[in-house]
């Protein structure tokens, strides 16, 4: 099945071309700090910087501004106004910025069957769900649901507001051992999209979680629902291939 692409002037395609690899390099100077929020360089430096022209420089700092990284103010220049998350995920833990968790709700409930079958529960057994927001300076970041073992139900309650999640398992006295994490793209669905401050179909990154004690148990299974526009996610990657993955062919 094929594909129709889009029909651009060759002038065109290499002026948006150079448009997307000067976006892609503001923002990611953006992300990393090494741009700090306030007035990004004038249009005539960052068109000596990157060698470009204004209609180039000028479409990359439009697609910053339509991703909410950067606004424009009459007689001010380009404002950096990024409020994202950095995430490292080398080992397990909160946002490296400063958030505040808003627990919405806790409940117990029959387990549904895949939740069940995740964290061990026998048939017809009870499972603790609670439902959370993170904020980032008071703008909504994230919305996640937890399915606990009900065992660790009650310690929800010493998880303080700038606690990061995982300290539950410290008052609970139990070690955390590995993580299984599945990355996904989704779009808001109404209810989720009314706790973020979004329209719904906004897009979403969605981690799903399922964390284990040291000897494999089950503790949580949950999902997290992150607005695409609030979080970098950073990995550093080796070359060495697991020895229980098969060869490519």
């Amino acid at each position: 099945m094929s594909t129709t692409m889009p029909a651009f002037h060759p002038r065109t395609e290499r002026r948006l071309a150079a448009a997307g690899r000067v976006h892609d390099l503001l923002r990611s100077a953006i992300m990393h700090g090494e741009i700090a929020s306030g007035v990004l360089p004038g249009e005539a430096e960052l068109m000596e910087t990157f060698s470009a022209s204004r209609q180039v420089i000028r479409g990359a700092l439009e697609l910053l501004r339509q991703e909410g990284l950067v606004r424009r103010m009459q007689g001010s220049g380009t404002l950096v106004t990024s409020l994202r998350v950095t995430h490292d995920f080398g080992f397990l833990h909160g946002p490296d910025q400063h958030v505040d968790h808003r627990v919405l709700s806790t409940s117990q409930e029959v387990a549904p069957p895949s939740v069940a079958r995740k964290l061990d529960i026998p048939d017809g057994g009870l499972v603790g769900i609670v439902e959370v927001v993170t904020d980032l300076a008071d703008t909504p970041l994230d919305t996640t649901t937890v399915y606990l073992r009900m065992e660790f139900l009650p310690f929800v309650a010493a998880v303080g507001p700038h606690d990061e999640w995982f300290s539950l398992y410290d008052h609970a006295g139990v070690e955390v051992g590995i993580t299984d994490h599945a990355i996904e793209s989704s779009i808001a669905d109404p209810f989720n999209a009314s706790l973020l401050g979004v329209d719904p179909g906004h897009p979403l990154l969605v981690l799903e979680r399922l964390v284990h004690d040291p000897a494999g148990n089950p503790l949580e299974y949950a999902f997290t629902r992150i607005r695409g526009d609030r979080l970098t996610l950073l990995q550093s990657l080796g070359r060495s291939v697991p020895p229980d993955r098969p060869p490519q062919s």
